[in-house]
């Protein structure tokens, strides 16, 4: 398979995405427009190390999901997977060997590369979580130009933008729909071989699996640039040790090429340690040495001490 093939059936799926109401010609999840407001931001946490490599590199660097420092991520997506395919067995609601052969394609976890963005830019959470306990940044970034670099043209995989899902009745339902959507019988599948039915299913259930989370998590308001690499892909991912792991990550800079020149960077917060102000003069030096002349510094009026 060539790397410009699609490894995915992107029609079966868009017809899926449309279905449940959430498809976009490029992939990119955009109920009411509301990623082309204006007033619609999104923000990435991280330390001083990290925004050094962001704001010289102009780049962003998607992980390997299995390798992130939330221990359920990927996991939970699985679970409600497995528990959608598991009642509907149970409740011989589809197919047997159609559902049989959905569970075993959907049994290991997908090796998926991720770039997490916050609907909110002064969180606490996220400022002990990721932003160094404090002595990191917040970046505000306009989501409209990362849209722009995913979708099915993609010539190194499939890369899409993509809300996350916290509610585990929504994540049970979208499940679901996949599963009744391509089951053998319907009226869009008659005449379709069970094997062809089940991993045009598997290929939706993957593509919203790294989008579900633990209802705990839900003030982060997540959203995500997620990347599943073409089986052949000639861009070879990166390596960084963390936290006594040698981890995996792609550049977005190699994803996107020239499409993406320079990033949407729009504002900076500074996180709420005790050298704040220190830490505004240097980063206010550094995005103009960057590039980054019209992006704002300020600093967070977060009460917390590390």
């Amino acid at each position: 398979m060539a790397a410009t093939e699609p490894f995915v059936d992107i029609n079966a799926l868009s017809g899926f995405l449309m279905s449940i109401g959430s498809y976009h010609v490029d992939l990119v999840w955009t109920p009411q427009n509301e990623i082309n407001q204006a007033n619609f931001k999104l923000y990435h946490y991280t330390d001083l190390a990290g925004l050094l490599g962001i704001v010289q590199n102009h780049d962003l660097w998607l992980t390997h999901s299995l390798y992130s420092n939330d221990s359920e991520e990927m996991v939970h997506g699985a679970k409600v997977v497995k528990g959608v395919i598991d009642e509907a067995i149970k409740n011989k609601q589809y197919d047997d060997a159609y559902l049989q052969e959905l569970s075993r394609l959907t049994s290991e976890p997908e090796g998926v590369y991720i770039c997490c963005f916050c609907r909110n830019g002064n969180l606490l959470s996220q400022w002990r979580g990721y932003g160094a306990n404090g002595a990191g940044v917040s970046l505000e970034f306009a989501p409209n130009p990362f849209t722009n670099v995913a979708g099915p043209d993609n010539t190194h995989g499939l890369l899409r933008f993509w809300k996350v899902f916290y509610n585990p009745d929504t994540q049970k339902k979208i499940i679901g729909s996949a599963l009744k959507h391509y089951s053998p019988g319907e009226l869009q599948n008659k005449g379709e071989a069970l094997p062809a039915l089940a991993r045009k299913a598997a290929d939706a259930v993957r593509f919203f699996i790294p989008t579900f989370k633990n209802l705990d998590f839900k003030e982060e308001d997540e959203w995500r640039l997620v990347f599943t690499p073409a089986p052949n892909i000639q861009v070879q991912p990166q390596f960084r040790v963390c936290r006594g792991m040698l981890v995996p990550y792609y550049r977005l800079r190699d994803l996107s090429g020239a499409a993406l020149p320079i990033l949407p960077l729009e504002k900076i917060c500074i996180g709420p340690s005790a050298n704040k102000e220190l830490n505004l003069k240097s980063v206010q030096a550094l995005i103009q040495k960057s590039g980054y002349s019209t992006v704002t510094v300020d600093v967070s009026n977060t009460s917390f001490r590390a």
